[in-house]
């Protein structure tokens, strides 16, 4: 990233607006994937909550880390 042209970010700005979102896609995700396995709830499982909860659980834990790593 050319630093003369766009400046340098402070690190707290990423952490603060990133790490939200990330930690509440990581429990939703996760929710929906037990739910789709019949760990709570009826027992009953949905196609769509099988794929859908663990992509977003993993696009939560990749956010996550991008917002919490090192430059």
């Amino acid at each position: 990233m050319d630093e003369a042209r766009y400046g340098r970010q402070p690190r707290w700005r990423a952490v603060a607006l990133g790490l939200p979102p990330a930690l509440c896609m990581i429990l939703i995700g996760g929710y929906w994937t037990l739910e789709s396995w019949g760990v709570f709830g009826s027992g009953r499982s949905s196609g769509t909550l099988e794929v859908v909860g663990p992509i977003v659980a993993g696009f939560g834990v990749s956010l996550g880390y991008v917002c919490l790593r090192r430059r």
